[in-house]
């Protein structure tokens, strides 16, 4: 396993430098994450899309998740449905792979052997991509629209013009439960799909024109499908339509996103809507590199959640991977886009009225029960908190509630008051993660005047306290009888911990931090526990951690339980040490190569992390509607929030580190905190930056 822990020396920031905002898409590179163990796809996309259109050049192991990965050096195809930066495997749906001249068969199917291709022969940027094959005489480019897919080949050489397709194509290990294509007319296709694999029984259907006549459909099997065109055919555009429905939704998805349009107008749509979507956030000053960073990130946090309905039905969004988004990538969004958090929560409660249980990890329309806790529910209380009133309060509260007691989502915490380690895995992890979402139900319950169920949460969100030793002043897993799980060493990964060592949870307990001050023995100590978190270097990474990257001492910025932990500082009165090691997370453990994300982006929450810090606001406690300031990367940044207000945040001197000063409106504040409520009202929120650090 590869970890570059090496300090990545980013250009700083040049104050007073002519403002550079570009709002097309040429600051967005969505190759950034494509290596390491990023998991990103550099295709073509539109924001919160169904359909992914990237090509794919692996389909097994861990760094498979996306199909891509920059390391390697030939495609299989191009498919029409990706993840991005999960670290888990699936889709990948109906892969297209074009051939010119004669198509070889090996044990009775069409083989044709992945393509040859240079990273130099590449091009990406947001909803558009394009790739050259001089060895095969192809030229590839992709775009696409929330429900479809734009092909557009281009064939050099002689002989017939072929485009292969594997029905069964994705990534992982899939069963596939039902496969069958169809020839309609000519130039019109459709498919169907049915598979388990991360989801059970995910069907997937698909409808393609394309424009030349088909001269021979021929399947083998029902795996796959052989199209033939003319050899005097230079350019064939696809269009293929997507639905999870059926095939006619497909159709009725392509025709009303696609119909007489030609691959440079569907093209040109796509990068006009990003440009829109982008320009939520302009910044001005800092380097290239910086603002490429920055637009990706952004870019990023709009690839999913993805719409799975269809062109003529309610809203549905799909993709949750809310064990991650609920730490940043939510709260930004409620500040930029409460329209999409409110469909969010609207497809959570329509999911809880058919299933009885709000989503853990939704994909398509299945669940995979993937990761730990039920982190809807702080993504809902956060949204009503600050003020996102859209859905009815009380059903959504009862179904946080129903939620939280049911055993898939708290196994034995109801009856111990904590997880036992003899009986459940993840335990440690599990308690503490479920004792902050019953803090975010007690919120919501006070604000809804339901006194007795915010009564009943406040003490149940205290359950963090049953793990903790005071020998070791960490948190440790107990057995159903209550005695410690021994040996216990900090360093060791063990099942009592999700992705971790005790190191990164160490610190999970952002809803009651003066109440993990008392457990570890005052401020004092609690401030050098805080320290050795970021220089306590002993640990050895092995392939059994694999998802603890992006390391400074035992904080891991690489997976999500670490997120918050930089800012808890500011809690323990050391606001200078937050602001010094976010500038270093951001200036080291991001950059712009394809390695430059240090884990698994995981659906745009490692994105969200960069953009609210470098922004200089982060919610280190969603449901708690409070910022913690920190030293902004930009000299400016105008973000234009969800209720039709800007909100201008500048910096003199963003090269430097530490804050002197910072005022809201004119008006100087005295801490290093702001809230939901005081950026709604718009402004300017403007930072004075030193190399020194300011007199307390």
């Amino acid at each position: 396993m590869h970890l570059n822990k090496s300090l990545f020396a980013l250009c700083l920031l040049v104050a007073g430098t002519a403002a550079c905002v570009q709002q097309g898409n040429t600051d967005v590179d969505p190759f950034i994450g494509t290596g390491f163990h990023g998991h990103t796809f550099p295709g073509a996309t539109t924001p919160n899309g169904l359909v992914q259109l990237s090509p794919d050049t692996r389909t097994e192991d861990w760094d498979a998740c996306s199909g891509y990965h920059y390391s390697d050096n030939a495609i299989l195809g191009f498919s029409h449905t990706h993840l991005s930066g999960t670290g888990c495997a699936d889709l990948g749906d109906f892969l297209f792979i074009p051939a010119v001249g004669d198509v070889n068969e090996v044990d009775g199917k069409y083989a044709i052997a992945p393509l040859p291709f240079s990273h130099s022969d590449e091009k990406a940027e947001a909803g558009y991509y394009k790739v050259s094959f001089p060895s095969r005489g192809v030229d590839v480019e992709l775009t696409a629209t929330a429900h479809a897919g734009a092909h557009q080949y281009s064939f050099k050489g002689k002989g017939k013009r072929h485009i292969l397709i594997n029905l069964v194509h994705g990534m992982g290990e899939p069963e596939i439960h039902e496969v069958a294509v169809t020839q309609h007319s000519e130039n019109e296709i459709s498919g169907t799909k049915v598979q388990s694999w991360w989801v059970p029984q995910r069907g997937v259907y698909f409808n393609a024109t394309f424009s030349a006549p088909i001269e021979k459909f021929e399947k083998r099997g029902e795996t796959q499908v052989l199209l033939t065109f003319a050899e005097d055919v230079k350019v064939l555009n696809a269009i293929v339509g997507i639905s999870m429905t059926d095939e006619a939704a497909a159709k009725a998805n392509r025709i009303k996103e696609t119909e007489g349009k030609s691959f440079q107008q569907i093209k040109a749509e796509a990068a006009q809507t990003w440009k829109d979507k982008l320009g939520v956030i302009e910044v001005e000053g800092g380097s290239p590199d910086l603002r490429k960073i920055f637009y990706t990130s952004l870019y990023h946090t709009m690839v999913a959640p993805n719409l799975i309905s269809d062109c003529d039905q309610k809203p549905f969004y799909s993709t949750l991977s809310l064990w991650d988004v609920f730490r940043t990538w939510a709260p930004l969004q409620n500040l930029i886009d409460p329209q999409l958090i409110s469909g969010m929560i609207d497809s959570m409660l329509d999911s809880y009225d058919r299933n009885g249980i709000l989503p853990v990890w939704p994909l398509a329309h299945g669940e995979t029960w993937c990761m730990i806790g039920y982190h809807s529910i702080p993504v809902i209380a956060d949204a009503w908190l600050c003020g996102i009133r859209t859905f009815d309060g009380n059903k959504a509260l009862d179904a946080m509630v129903s939620s939280s007691n049911q055993d898939w989502t708290s196994p034995g915490y109801n009856k111990y008051g904590y997880v036992p380690s003899d009986l459940y895995g993840q335990a440690v992890s599990e308690t503490l993660e479920m004792a902050y979402d019953d803090w975010c139900i007690a919120r919501m319950a006070e604000d809804l005047g339901r006194q007795d169920v915010a009564d009943e949460y406040y003490a149940r969100a205290k359950r963090y306290e049953n793990l903790f030793d005071p020998a070791t002043r960490f948190f440790r897993g107990k057995d159903s009888k209550g005695n410690w799980v021994e040996p216990f060493d900090p360093l060791i990964k063990t099942d009592d911990f999700t992705e971790a060592v005790p190191w990164q949870f160490r610190f999970f307990v952002p809803h009651d931090v003066p109440g993990l001050e008392k457990l570890m023995g005052g401020r004092e100590n609690t401030q050098a526990a805080l320290d050795s978190l970021f220089t306590y270097e002993a640990l050895e990474l092995t392939d059994d951690i694999v998802d603890m990257t992006g390391l400074i001492g035992e904080y891991a910025h690489g997976n999500e339980p670490s997120h918050n932990m930089a800012y808890l500082f500011t809690y323990l009165d050391q606001p200078e040490k937050t602001q010094h090691y976010v500038r270093r997370i951001l200036s080291e453990l991001y950059t712009a190569t394809p390695d430059g994300i240090s884990g698994n982006e995981d659906c745009g929450q490692m994105s969200a992390w960069y953009v609210m810090s470098a922004l200089g606001i982060y919610p280190a406690c969603p449901a708690s509607c409070e910022f913690v300031l920190t030293s902004p990367l930009f000299s400016k940044a105008t973000v234009k929030l969800g209720n039709g207000k800007t909100l201008t945040i500048t910096a003199d001197h963003p090269e430097k580190e530490f804050i002197s000063e910072v005022s809201f409106n004119g008006k100087k504040l005295e801490t290093m905190f702001i809230t939901y409520e005081e950026l709604l009202q718009g402004g300017n929120l403007d930072f004075k930056l030193s190399d020194t650090l300011a007199a307390k």
